[in-house]
């Protein structure tokens, strides 16, 4: 278990910074290169992470040392990233979703299935204890069939503003909850019918809100709301909450406050203490955990937990809500 894993960031933007910080504190991991097109924001992480910088991706994963990289870029540019990695026979971990389109996210899907390296996509609720005590639950049988579930997923219109033109709120947002239900359902998803309303990013093309409801070949019916235009100073950065009833039981994730509550003159908050909190000086939380797990299957020559066909599976949801909301009525996935 000595094996070092040298390990490259592609893409410095705020998720990237995370991850590189991240990798930097494993014991079992030496952070090698990083990879930004943004000159300015290189140099800066040059600074930082003290490692070798690329200006290009192609030429990061053509370097023999790296043994695996964690893809941090904007949506709709995924694709060509994962297939000169896979071509490099690079472990992969790629930040969610798989794709902006879907048929980008079938081709990488064809290339990812048989893999013989680790490849993994970011749905870091997975990783998440609350999530995945109501997944245990579920495969006890303490919660029986699912009959329904409703969850929402609502954040400030400061995020969307730095996605403009690379992605929506379906791909970006809900995604998060349409991977864990695909989970918990263990069942195809079916029928999709979505409504959306634009009106603060109307000029960006962009959705305010959007309401799907999900069947499920089980019979099983999913509602789920997410909405990313709430005020830039709502105190919350996430607002989420999921109700699972069972045939023998219910489950509630209510996070939206976190746990901790701060009132000064200075702000008035509830600080993420879930997804990539600092503790003590160091990044922890789920984010930090799915690195590890990543980290741990590259070690151990195990297989993700998240597999292609469920990263597939959650962006032929968000395409068929896509297309409800554009024919006004009830789609197949």
């Amino acid at each position: 278990m000595n094996h070092v894993v040298k390990v490259g960031v592609i893409g410095l933007g705020q998720m990237g910074q995370i991850h590189a910080r991240i990798y930097r504190k494993m014991s079992n991991v030496d952070l090698v290169a990083i990879c930004e097109y943004s000159d300015e924001r290189r140099a800066k992480a040059q600074e930082e992470f003290g490692c070798k910088t690329y200006k290009h991706y192609k030429e990061m994963l053509a370097d023999p040392e790296i043994d695996a990289v964690s893809i941090v870029l904007p949506d709709n540019l995924h694709r060509e990233a994962v297939e000169i990695a896979v071509q490099n026979k690079k472990h992969i971990l790629l930040e969610k979703p798989l794709a902006k389109e879907l048929a980008d996210g079938k081709a990488m899907y064809e290339i990812t299935k048989d893999y013989d390296k680790v490849f993994t996509v970011g749905f870091l609720l997975r990783f998440d204890p609350r999530f995945s005590m109501i997944k245990r639950a579920l495969d006890e049988g303490e919660l029986g069939d699912i009959i329904h579930l409703y969850c929402r997923r609502n954040s400030p219109i400061i995020g969307p503003r730095r996605y403009i033109g690379a992605s929506d709120l379906s791909m970006h947002v809900m995604i998060h909850d349409i991977d864990y239900i695909n989970w918990y359902m263990q069942s195809e998803p079916v029928k999709v019918f979505a409504k959306s309303r634009s009106v603060l990013l109307k000029e960006h093309d962009m959705d305010d809100v959007i309401y799907a409801i999900v069947t499920y070949a089980n019979g099983a019916i999913a509602c789920m709301e997410a909405c990313w235009v709430l005020p830039e100073n709502s105190p919350t950065t996430i607002d989420d909450k999921l109700e699972l009833v069972g045939t023998k039981g219910v489950a509630y994730v209510d996070s939206c406050d976190n746990g901790v509550r701060f009132v000064s003159d200075k702000r008035i908050a509830y600080p993420d203490s879930r997804h990539w909190y600092e503790a003590n000086g160091e990044t922890s939380g789920d984010l930090s955990e799915q690195l590890y797990a990543f980290i741990n299957n590259v070690v151990s020559g195990t297989k993700s937990i998240i597999t292609p066909k469920e990263a597939y599976d959650s962006l032929r949801v968000v395409d068929a809500i896509e297309r409800s909301i554009a024919e006004g009525k009830e789609v197949e996935v």
